[in-house]
């Protein structure tokens, strides 16, 4: 009996392998796509390697977009270097290719720069580009932050922009807001067919884009405003656009009149942070006030207690939000920036330090240097070099001073210790003192990147204005 059931078993596991391995293409792209469906990627990727022997360019463009969605860069790569040229030369596969060298998860700038490049080479073998070749490109290039490159890469285009070309390319205009940024978005809004004006997507990116150039400001705003009148319906993206906006050309009033327009079901936690920070800006403590009773969310409403006149409310919140939560540093650092022109600053900060503990987040910055990741974190000295650095620091702060730089004190939110000064703390800051790091190596890189775990302190972001 035993011996029956045995063979059973064995002649069962060779019809299922044997109907495993026989599955036909279209077998497999249905099994793929069904699992991709469902947002089982790995096991899609699982069901690709048992059938890869059997895979055709249909399948291959399933597995490779299921490595986009886990950030399996390895396992894409591999993919890839396992392509026929026919598959290689397969438009659909060179754009999931772009897509995603564009959009994998990069822990070395060296590798972004690599990977940009054979992107670039990808772009180069496709004879006949189509729009969705190139939204997938420039949709890459942006979202690694290289607006400029997005600019390049459309002057070189000899094919009509579609909405999703154009929405990127208001949005790369929007980042670099020069003068080729500024001419290139309204030659583009003026040339824009007129039934793309259905579109919210594009119209939104379009009202911000005007919204940031700094060309005859008035007639920008009035522009983005009129664009704004065409959307029949405009959902909760539209709205906080055109809010933040207004709030971003000191329109105070005018972002505060939309929001109250603004259907209560659309409002939400990043429109309501938009329109108190007008209000904070402004001086509306009137319209801050009612805001700021309606608004649930804790940290927003920390925002408009930035207000010398609501530092009251702001701690009242922090208490009552602690008795049945966690300290929350979110809060804190926001309540710490707004307190940076007031006298209160000191105090909340020494009294919360003693209520919670000094348990508050170090600032750090990452950059690369001769293919190495180098930490440093405000006031390093623990690398060998650390006196060449602060030499260095101190030539920058030198040119700046030069070209009419001024130390920001309000950007320290602690006392000042014996024998140091606003400059010297300020020039101590982590990302400083990375700047100074890639310039006191032999060869200069042409390309810095500084990431940080915590946001850059004004006056560190006008220096990277004014000396980059």
């Amino acid at each position: 009996m035993f011996r029956r059931i045995v063979s059973l078993y064995q002649n069962l596991y060779k019809t299922s392998s044997i109907s495993s391995s026989s599955l036909s293409s279209r077998e497999i792209y249905s099994r793929m796509k069904q699992l991709m469906d469902s947002k089982e990627y790995k096991k899609t990727l699982d069901f690709f390697d048992q059938q890869s022997h059997s895979c055709t360019d249909f399948e291959i463009n399933l597995a490779l977009k299921a490595c986009i969605s886990l950030n399996e860069y390895q396992c894409g790569m591999n993919i890839q270097k396992t392509l026929s040229q026919n598959s290689l030369n397969n438009p659909y596969i060179q754009a999931t290719l772009i897509q995603f060298y564009s959009e994998s998860f990069i822990s070395s700038i060296t590798q972004l720069l690599l990977d940009c490049d054979l992107v670039m080479s990808i772009m180069l073998t496709i004879t006949n580009k189509s729009n969705y070749i190139y939204a997938t490109m420039l949709k890459g290039l942006i979202s690694n932050n290289m607006p400029t490159k997005v600019l390049d890469l459309f002057d070189e285009m000899n094919i009509k922009s579609n909405q999703a070309i154009l929405t990127v390319l208001f949005g790369a205009c929007s980042r670099v807001t020069n003068d080729r940024a500024m001419k290139i978005g309204r030659k583009l809004l003026n040339q824009m067919p007129k039934n793309f004006l259905n579109d919210n997507k594009l119209l939104t990116s379009a009202i911000n884009m005007l919204m940031r150039f700094g060309d005859e400001k008035a007639d920008s705003v009035k522009d983005a405003q009129k664009i704004f009148k065409l959307i029949d319906k405009p959902d909760a993206i539209t709205y906080t656009a055109m809010i933040n906006s207004f709030g971003l050309n000191r329109m105070d009033s005018e972002a505060v009149d939309l929001y109250r327009k603004m259907p209560n079901y659309l409002q939400d936690e990043v429109s309501s942070v938009c329109v108190l920070n007008a209000c904070y800006h402004s001086g509306l403590l009137n319209e801050a006030h009612s805001i700021f009773n309606e608004v649930s969310h804790k940290t927003k409403n920390i925002i408009t207690a930035m207000s010398p006149f609501l530092f009251d409310e702001a701690q009242k919140l922090l208490e009552d939000y602690e008795k049945s939560n966690p300290p929350y540093s979110a809060m804190y650092m926001a309540i710490l920036s707004g307190a940076r022109d007031h006298e209160e600053a000191e105090n909340i900060r020494v009294n919360r330090v003693k209520e919670v503990g000094k348990k508050f987040q170090v600032g750090l910055s990452w950059t690369e240097v001769n293919g190495e990741i180098v930490q440093l974190k405000a006031h390093d000295r623990s690398y060998s070099r650390s006196k060449e650095i602060y030499a260095e620091a101190e030539r920058i702060s030198s040119e700046l001073i030069k070209h009419g730089h001024n130390y920001d004190s309000s950007w320290i939110t602690r006392p000042l210790h014996e024998n140091e000064t606003t400059k010297s703390v300020l020039c101590a800051h982590s990302e400083r003192l990375a700047i100074a790091f890639n310039f006191i190596q032999e060869t200069k890189p042409s390309f810095i990147q500084i990431t940080k775990n915590l946001s850059v302190c004004g006056d560190c972001r006008k220096l990277s204005v004014i000396f980059l």
